[in-house]
């Protein structure tokens, strides 16, 4: 069962219980209203029909100058005779067991001594006679020596009838409210959840793939307060999608240039040491197969490194502490001009301590990289410029080329794992594209920012920005 089903089945339900309930109640008290009138005006007519047959008795009594009541049930019958025309009053007066006078008729409920009594009125009884009711009072006149029983009987079958006709005009009245209640509260109910239907709706679209898929609502209840959230947590759900579609075509672009890179020179030194074993030749082309399988040996070492780096990167935490980095920039200059014998190194260290938070042979490994990349750049006999300066609030470290730049359209990706803008100059420098991608984790590591500035035919300058040690403790 749907949610609106349930809550149009439960909130008729509870109106009809609660309109039940007020409905009888407010019927039973008019019939008990109506019944409390017509007992006190029965009891106060009960009550001046035996105070007048007193009166009169005595009266005529001192008239006839009698002192017995021989002519008393006379007396009584001629009162009651010029009194007595009121429709649906009864009257029956005894004397023991002698009637005195009555009106009652065969269809009336015999006369006696009553059974229920309250309300501050003489005793009183209901009693059913075919199809009619009648209310039944009982007191006592006395008259000298001896009590006469005066009953009073009155038709209340009105009463009862308009019980009847209230509850006959109620269930009608409910059974009319019950359908329009029930039309009323399905549109209300049906439009009240029509956002969930919506959102129902979103989530199903979600499941099948369009992320983009988002909730409309105007309005400012809690329905909207949800859509709101559910709209927030969608774009959660895209972002961490879009993230995770990245990382997948960036690891299965990893896995195809890595298998790429791995393949060439594990062909090249297949096919240089085939040829040299099979191909008879002197001794200077042997020397020249021996150095293109050391060459291609030397670009699977490398890659191998870099891999482990990359490894080592992803799968540890370092902790930072301060380095001064014009030391590490001079162990990494002394390492750099031991091996280049190319291109001449230029380095400007700051005045003063550049401290910052790092790890140092991951410094050492960011600037190396740094380089190196640059000497690749590099034509026979450039400059490559070292610096380091210090800001207000950060460290500056850069590494600057004279060499060829990057193109325009390659400067966004050349942070990317195996990119490399000029392929064939890469290859003939061992390169594998994966230098700048190390660069980039080690930057990331020491949250600073990295800059690259290149123009084609004019060389390319990398900024590291690193925040100062004194701003973070502060």
């Amino acid at each position: 069962m749907r949610l609106w089903q349930k809550m149009c089945i439960c909130s008729l339900s509870f109106f009809l219980l609660a309109f039940w309930i007020a409905g009888i109640l407010m019927i039973e008290n008019n019939k008990n209203t109506a019944f409390e009138q017509a007992l006190r005006q029965s009891a106060d007519e009960q009550t001046g029909i035996s105070s007048g047959i007193l009166r009169y008795v005595m009266l005529n009594r001192a008239k006839e100058s009698r002192i017995e009541g021989a002519r008393d049930k006379d007396y009584i019958t001629e009162y009651l005779d010029s009194r007595i025309n009121s429709r649906g009053i009864y009257l029956e007066i005894r004397d023991e067991d002698q009637i005195m006078y009555s009106n009652l008729d065969e269809t009336l409920p015999a006369a006696g001594a009553g059974s229920e009594g309250g309300s501050g009125v003489a005793e009183y009884r209901i009693q059913e006679s075919g199809s009619r009711q009648y209310l039944i009072l009982t007191n006592q006149i006395p008259l000298r020596n001896r009590n006469l029983t005066n009953t009073y009987i009155r038709d209340i079958s009105g009463i009862y009838s308009d019980r009847k006709n209230q509850y006959s005009y109620f269930l009608k009245l409910c059974a009319v409210i019950s359908v329009i209640m029930a039309g009323g509260m399905y549109f209300m109910i049906r439009h009240l959840t029509k956002t969930l239907r919506v959102l129902t709706e979103s989530v199903k679209k979600i499941g099948k793939g369009n992320y983009k898929e988002r909730v409309r609502i105007h309005a400012r209840d809690e329905v909207a307060e949800l859509a709101g959230s559910y709209n927030e947590m969608a774009d959660a759900v895209e972002r961490t999608i879009l993230e995770l579609e990245n990382k997948a075509k960036e690891q299965q672009r990893f896995l195809d240039n890595f298998t790429h890179e791995l393949r060439t020179p594990l062909t090249s030194v297949i096919g240089y040491t085939d040829l040299l074993r099979s191909a008879p030749g002197g001794e200077e082309q042997t020397q020249e197969l021996a150095d293109r399988i050391f060459r291609e040996g030397k670009r699977i070492e490398k890659l191998s490194r870099f891999m482990m780096d990359l490894v080592f990167l992803e799968r540890h935490s370092f902790e930072l502490i301060p380095c001064d980095l014009r030391t590490i920039m001079m162990e990494a200059a002394g390492r750099f001009e031991a091996a280049a014998f190319e291109t001449e190194l230029k380095c400007t260290m700051p005045d003063s301590d550049a401290v910052i938070l790092g790890e140092r042979e991951l410094l050492l490994i960011l600037i190396s990289n740094l380089l190196d990349n640059a000497q690749k750049a590099s034509e026979h006999g450039g400059s490559i410029y070292l610096r380091s300066h210090t800001g207000e609030s950060s460290v500056i470290l850069e590494v600057e080329d004279e060499g060829k730049g990057i193109p325009e359209e390659d400067k966004a990706r050349v942070f990317e794992r195996f990119y490399m803008a000029d392929k064939v100059r890469n290859r003939k420098n061992s390169g594998i594209g994966l230098g700048l991608s190390i660069c980039a984790d080690i930057v990331k590591i020491h949250k600073a920012g990295i800059v690259l500035e290149s123009k084609e035919g004019k060389g390319t300058l990398v900024k590291i920005i690193f925040p100062c040690y004194k701003q973070d403790t502060n």
